[in-house]
C-alpha cells in the first residue's frame, strides 16, 4: 500500500511537471512530496526527475515508469471499488451504434448469470477507449473490427468478432434515393447522417472508396446517437445507415423506408480485451451474450 501511495505522488509530479502543483493537488507539503519521490529513487536506485529551481523534467527512467504507474493505479482503484461495494463492476466502452443495437439485450442475458455485477457502459473515440483499456480503467471495448485495426496498441489486444451483418439505408417514405442507381456513387449525392466515430473505419477502406467519400464530403452530419440519425431520416431528406437486424423491423412496421446498402459495408463488431489481462469470467460471459 505504501508503494501505491508513492506511485500516486510520482504520477502527480510527472503529470503536472511541478512539485508545488502536485503537492497542492495531493494536499501535501512540498517537503513531504519531495521526500516521497526521494524514497522511490533511493529504494529503486534510479533518478526519476531532473530538478532545478524552475523546472522539473522526467528522466528516461521516469518516462518508463509513468505509463506503468498509471496502469497500476487504475487497476488498484478498480480493485478497491469492487471490494468496497461487495459487487463486481464491469466497465465497457463501445461505439454508439453498438450501444443502441447490442448492449441492452446483452445486459438482459448477462444479468441472469451475474445478477450482482454492476455494468457501466459509455461511448468515446476508439483511440481514447483503447488507452483506457491499456491503463486498466475499463475491461472491454466494442468497436467495428476495421476501427480496432487502426488504433495504437492493437498488438496488445485479444480481439474476437461478435457480429457481422450488412448495413441497410433508411430514408423517409417517397425519398428520391429509392429511384437512384445501385452504386455507392449514386447514393452519395444525398445528405447523410452517420452515428459513431468512423475516422479509423474510413482509413481502412480502399483508396478509391476513401476518395469517393471525400469527394462528396461524406457524411454531412455525424451524431453520437443512432436514434437521432433515424429520426432525421424519418422527417427530412437525410439518409442514414444502420445494421439490417435493426432496420428491418422499422421498415416492416412502416415507420420508415429502406434498402440494402449498395456499398457492401458490414456492421462487423469485435470485442477487445488486453492479452495479459487473464480470463475474467464476467467479461467472457458478457462477450458471449453479445
Amino acid at each position: 500500500m505504501d508503494d501505491l501511495r508513492l506511485l500516486r505522488h510520482f504520477e502527480a509530479v510527472y503529470r503536472l511537471l511541478s512539485f508545488s502543483a502536485a503537492a497542492d493537488e495531493l494536499g501535501l507539503t512540498h517537503s513531504a512530496l519531495t521526500k516521497s519521490i526521494k524514497q522511490i529513487e533511493h529504494g529503486w536506485d534510479v533518478q526519476l526527475f531532473h530538478r532545478t529551481t524552475r523546472t522539473v523534467v522526467a528522466t528516461e527512467a521516469g518516462k518508463k515508469l509513468y505509463p506503468m504507474a498509471v496502469e497500476l493505479l487504475g487497476f488498484a482503484k478498480n480493485v478497491r471499488t469492487s471490494v468496497q461495494s461487495g459487487e463486481h463492476i464491469l466497465n465497457i466502452v463501445s461505439g454508439p451504434a453498438i450501444l443502441e443495437n447490442m448492449i441492452p439485450l446483452a445486459i438482459e442475458k448477462f444479468a441472469r448469470r451475474f445478477p450482482n455485477t454492476r455494468i457501466n457502459v459509455e461511448t468515446m473515440p476508439p483511440h481514447l477507449a483503447v488507452e483506457e483499456l491499456v491503463q486498466r480503467r475499463i475491461h472491454l471495448v466494442l468497436y467495428h473490427e476495421a476501427t480496432l485495426r487502426g488504433v495504437a496498441h492493437f498488438n496488445r489486444l485479444r480481439v474476437r468478432n461478435v457480429c457481422d451483418e450488412p448495413y441497410w439505408m433508411l430514408f423517409r417514405q417517397g425519398h428520391p434515393v429509392r429511384q437512384a442507381g445501385d452504386s455507392l456513387e449514386d447514393i452519395l449525392g444525398f445528405d447523410w447522417a452517420i452515428a459513431g466515430f468512423d475516422d479509423l473505419f474510413e482509413n481502412n477502406l480502399s483508396d478509391d472508396v476513401q476518395a469517393l467519400l471525400q469527394a462528396h464530403d461524406f457524411p454531412k452530419y455525424r451524431l453520437l446517437s443512432q436514434a437521432a440519425c433515424i429520426d432525421l431520416a424519418r422527417c427530412s431528406d437525410i439518409v442514414t445507415a444502420i445494421p439490417k437486424t435493426a432496420a428491418c423491423p422499422l421498415i416492416e412496421r412502416g415507420e420508415i423506408d429502406g434498402l440494402p446498402h449498395p456499398g457492401g459495408f458490414n456492421f462487423s463488431v469485435s470485442a477487445a480485451v488486453l492479452y495479459d489481462a487473464g480470463v475474467e469470467p464476467t467479461v467472457e460471459h458478457f462477450v458471449d451474450c453479445l
